[in-house]
C-alpha cells in the first residue's frame, strides 16, 4: 500500500478532504538548472489540493492522518490513463487512412481519424473514471493518524 501524510482541512458527507505536502526530489538533483521538471514544479507552486478520502476511523478536521491507496489499482488507473486514449488516437489514424478515398490525401484523413479517436479517447477515459471512481478500492482512504509526541525532559539541579 503506498501511503503519504495529510492534514484534514475539511469533513463532508461522502468522507474528509485532505490535503498533502507535494514532495519534489528536485532539491537534491545535480541537474536541476536544466530540467523541465524543476521549472514546471516552481511554475505550480508548493501549494496542493484538497482530495477526498475515505474516513472510516473518524478524522477531525485539524488532525494529521496517514492516508493509502492499494499499488493495483493506482496501476491500472496509470496503465489506462495512458493506454485507452493512445490506442484510440492509433486506431482512429488507421481507420481514418483506410477510409480515405484512392485519389485523396490519406494524410489528411489519417490525422483527423487520429484526432477524432483521441478526443474519444479521453471522453472514454472520463466515462471509466466515472463509473470505478464509485468504487472503493480505487479510493484513498485514511489509514491512521499521526501522532506526535513532544517530551521534554527536565534535569534535576543536583546542586543543594
Amino acid at each position: 500500500m503506498l501511503e503519504a501524510e495529510g492534514v484534514v482541512v475539511k469533513l463532508g458527507a461522502d468522507g474528509a478532504y485532505v490535503e498533502t505536502k507535494r514532495a519534489s526530489s528536485c532539491g537534491t538533483c545535480s541537474s536541476q538548472q536544466s530540467c523541465g521538471t524543476t521549472s514546471l514544479s516552481q511554475l505550480l507552486g508548493g501549494k496542493s489540493r484538497p482530495f477526498r478520502v475515505l474516513n472510516p476511523i473518524g478524522a477531525a478536521v485539524g488532525e494529521r492522518v496517514v492516508i493509502g491507496l492499494e499499488e493495483p489499482a493506482l496501476l491500472r488507473s496509470i496503465l489506462l490513463s495512458y493506454v485507452l486514449p493512445l490506442a484510440l488516437l492509433m486506431a482512429g489514424a488507421l481507420l481514418g487512412s483506410q477510409m480515405a478515398p484512392a485519389g485523396a490525401a490519406k494524410d489528411l484523413y489519417s490525422v483527423s481519424g487520429a484526432g477524432i479517436g483521441l478526443v474519444l479517447g479521453f471522453a472514454a477515459l472520463k466515462w471509466v473514471a466515472a463509473r470505478a471512481g464509485g468504487q472503493r478500492q480505487f479510493q484513498p482512504v485514511i489509514l491512521r493518524r499521526v501522532i506526535s509526541c513532544n517530551i521534554v525532559k527536565f534535569v534535576e539541579d543536583s546542586e543543594g
